[in-house]
């Protein structure tokens, strides 16, 4: 990654939260219905396994779904860059806070059954190695699930053709449509769920004259009908990927060393291995995020 790329990841990501962000009624909507989705899938893999999955929540934010989900997890660790979300995600049972990156996960291979990227990839560093490292955790037969705003949604496809920009912000750093993320986890796994959704072609005027439920009514009925015509060209879409190699139970969940990558534990405060300290937000967060990331001279470079 370029000086640049990584100076924009650090400016756009560190400090990110979307709770700041006024979004479009009808964006809402989306939104809306992309969560339910998560929900509904979740609980899918969770009755598949015959019990409580251990949930990696890939860019968690204040860790919204752990509350969403809590009725079938049974282990969540969520991971974030940025460390105010983090801190206003309250504790839980079961529930690992890591500041961290996708790209470097501090978790030991095959401890996870389900890894969410909610609205995440697009915003990570090196997204080809976000997903190498997600299905490094997860369990031979675990599944990652994917959410992203669509490049190919259908409203772009009108826009480029009145020669208008189609633009996604300058927080993101990727713009994916479905072939694209398909291509990133075909190496891992099958496709098991592919779903794109939000046909109402980005005209967000039209929330401001129906109420939010009557747009939610009709942004299914979207749905429905566009959908069919025009599969994979929604405002978003979820993919879901069941990693190859059968199917097997979860390792134990291990946290690592983010210098050593040796196991550590918990609430510790030094690696066993290396003796690097750990270091924690509030005293329950893990701050593993990598010192280039972060814009901090690495330790060994201080002495």
């Amino acid at each position: 990654m370029s000086l640049d790329q990584t100076a924009q990841w650090r400016k756009t990501n560190l400090a990110y939260d979307d709770a700041e962000w006024d979004y479009p009624k009808y964006t809402h909507a989306v939104i809306a219905r992309g969560h339910a989705l998560v929900v509904e899938l979740c609980e899918r893999l969770a009755g598949e396994q015959d019990g409580s999955p251990t949930i990696l929540d890939i860019g968690c934010g204040p860790a919204p779904f752990y509350d969403r989900l809590r009725h079938v997890i049974g282990t969540y660790i969520g991971l974030e860059p940025s460390a105010d979300p983090l801190q206003r995600a309250g504790s839980g049972d079961a529930k690992y806070l890591v500041r961290g990156s996708g790209e470097r996960l501090v978790v030991a291979d095959g401890c996870v059954d389900i890894a969410l990227l909610i609205a995440s990839l697009d915003h990570c560093l090196d997204a080809e190695e976000t997903v190498r490292e997600t299905f490094r955790v997860l369990r031979p037969g675990g599944t990652a699930l994917f959410l992203l705003e669509n490049r190919g949604r259908l409203s772009n496809g009108v826009r480029a053709a009145l020669g208008m920009d189609v633009g996604h912000g300058d927080e993101h750093l990727y713009f994916f449509d479905v072939d694209d993320l398909l291509s990133l986890a075909e190496p891992y796994g099958e496709v098991s769920f592919l779903q794109s959704y939000g046909f109402l072609l980005g005209f967000n005027w039209i929330g401001s004259v129906v109420p939010f439920r009557v747009l939610s009514m009709l942004s299914s009925a979207a749905d429905a009908v566009v959908g069919t015509l025009f599969p994979n060209r929604g405002q978003h879409f979820i993919v879901t990927v069941r990693k190859h190699g059968g199917d097997s139970e979860a390792k134990p969940l291990v946290f690592l060393c983010g210098t050593c990558r040796t196991p550590i534990e918990w609430q510790g405060s030094s690696c066993s291995s290396c003796g690097s300290s750990l270091r924690w937000i509030d005293g329950r967060i893990l701050d593993a995020l990598m010192e280039e990331m972060a814009g901090e001279t690495p330790r060994e470079e201080r002495s």
